[in-house]
């Protein structure tokens, strides 16, 4: 126990993560701001989504990123383009939900065989979800387009350092990608489809009426490798959370301008990105205001009521990912004990892969 507090506790140096984070900054800023001009803001959201491609693959050779990050993109545009098809065909929780188990399961299998990272469906799912939740009276096409064009932009951002690699970086010779773990592959998007539809039904069984976020939190600890690291995840996305639901209270207050809420999200965007890798709990604290905030583009709801809905499902699909996790993973004979095995995966975790 000891050990797990002095893990959470210590925050690894940044050097390495500011230039990544502050490109995947840029991928967000630039889309807000073209359609702030426009006065498309009813399609900030989407935009917002499309940019996330620039999470995938930071720290990967430019091509490699090249690759990742346009099999990423463009699944992105699709779950965009699926979810505001259920917002406008006024699909209810039970029907959302279901779409996304069958989404979750789906991208699990795509993202392990393209072998994407961060791994699993949690971007996608809450790409769907949240649109899908969101009112929208433009059409798909338009959603699609807009997602699209923030995916162009993180992968224009994400391969324009070749210019200066070329130049003073060596070529690194490719190795062959080993065959996919189909087993292994399905198992995990076993484990996807059971955490969604469970959290996402409690979820819709409470009321809170954001059954999303259950989803959300139920995806993401199970990105990390084992039974250990799983709890130690959800350690971090809850307290993460709860710290970044308390600072979303006082960020909500202000009534901010197009612009000054295009800047405000690119900034906490930034230092989530800072900390995603060196410490989990940290990137939430930024990352769940993002979350909170990216609606404020499209309608305003109670400040209290918001951020009471983003705790009490957040600490539902957390609670669901570590059971199921639980009855599903096997620790083989002779493997570390837990509590050896997820000593410093609290902070570098199932995230040591994300880039």
């Amino acid at each position: 126990m000891l050990h797990h507090l002095r893990d959470f506790l210590s925050v690894p140096a940044g050097r390495g993560h500011r230039f990544p984070a502050a490109r995947v900054a840029a991928g967000l800023l630039i889309p807000l701001l073209v359609l702030i001009l426009l006065d498309r803001t009813d399609l900030t959201m989407c935009a917002i989504f499309g940019s996330l491609t620039g999470v995938f693959g930071r720290s990967e050779p430019h091509w490699r990123r090249l690759r990742h990050q346009t099999h990423s993109g463009a699944l992105m545009c699709l779950t965009v383009a699926a979810g505001v098809s259920m917002s406008l065909a006024g699909r209810s929780d039970w029907e959302v939900v279901a779409a996304a188990t069958l989404i979750a399961g789906v991208i699990s299998i795509a993202a392990d065989y393209l072998r994407v990272r961060p791994a699993g469906p949690f971007t996608y799912i809450f790409a769907f979800t949240a649109t899908a939740d969101a009112p929208f009276y433009g059409s798909v096409g338009e959603a699609a387009l807009a997602a699209g064009g923030g995916a162009l932009t993180a992968i224009l951002l994400g391969i324009a350092g070749r210019l200066h690699a070329r130049r003073h970086t060596p070529a690194v010779p490719r190795t062959p990608a080993p065959p996919p773990m189909w087993p292994a592959i399905l198992r995990h998007s076993g484990r996807y489809i059971t955490a969604v539809a469970a959290a996402g039904s409690l979820a819709v069984l409470v009321g809170t009426g954001h059954s999303y976020w259950a989803m959300l939190a139920a995806c993401a600890p199970i990105a990390a490798a084992d039974a250990a690291r799983t709890r130690l995840r959800a350690v971090h996305f809850l307290l993460g959370t709860y710290a970044g639901v308390l600072l979303s209270a006082l960020l909500l207050q202000p009534d901010w301008t197009p612009v000054q809420l295009a800047i405000l999200l690119t900034l906490l965007q930034f230092a989530g990105e800072v900390y995603v890798i060196r410490h989990y709990a940290l990137a939430m604290v930024f990352l769940t205001p993002v979350a909170l905030l990216m609606t404020g583009f499209l309608s305003s709801q109670p400040v209290g009521e918001l951020t009471l809905d983003r705790a009490v499902e957040t600490t539902i699909g957390a609670a669901v990912a570590v059971v199921v996790v639980l009855l599903t993973t096997r620790r083989p004979a002779g493997s570390p004990r837990p509590e050896t095995a997820g000593r410093t995966a609290i902070t570098a975790g199932p995230e040591a892969n994300r880039r």
